[in-house]
């Protein structure tokens, strides 16, 4: 059996398990601060204010001290390699200020003092949020016009409703 030289790279990436030079092996995001859209509306995520119980939805894009927020990615205690699982709080000194869903379903996310763990996913066009709390159920926006779009969680159908894309913010 004769091999191309694509095949015998891919085959010795493969044995060797390790990526090539450059190569990103990695898809999820690393803990830091970032910027958070949607890529159905690409508005930011951003709570009505800095306090508990405000609720969250999307606004227009603007890099604002309020549209950072700042995820930890949990790392397996056994492995000590980074998991898919994280927190995600407000960025800044407001150190209590999680992202939750509303303990209502049916309401637009909020932030609060209880930390909410999300498992992040990679799609072909973006992230998909996932809370552990709800099973699994994932992060959407929901346009509720005349107000700002809200965010919710509910069964992933695919669409670009549920996909959002983390920026480093400076």
């Amino acid at each position: 059996m004769k091999f191309t030289g694509l095949a015998v790279a891919a085959m010795s990436l493969f044995v060797i398990g390790t990526a090539p030079v450059g190569a990103q092996t990695d898809p999820l995001p690393n803990s830091g601060t970032y910027f958070i859209t949607s890529n159905s509306n690409e508005e930011a995520l951003q709570p009505n204010g800095a306090m508990v119980a405000q609720n969250v939805f999307t606004n227009e894009f603007t890099k604002s001290g309020m549209q950072k927020w700042t995820i930890d990615r949990k790392i397996d205690i056994k492995t000590k390699k980074p998991t898919n699982r994280y927190t995600i709080r407000l960025a800044g000194d407001n150190m209590h200020l999680f992202f939750q869903p509303h303990p209502i379903s049916d309401h637009t996310a909020m932030v609060g003092d209880d930390k909410a763990v999300y498992v992040f996913e990679k799609t072909d066009n973006g992230l998909v949020i996932k809370s552990v709390g709800l099973n699994g159920d994932a992060l959407y926006s929901a346009p509720n016009p005349p107000m700002n779009t809200e965010v919710k969680f509910g069964p992933n159908d695919g669409s670009n409703k549920f996909r959002w894309t983390f920026s480093l913010a400076d």
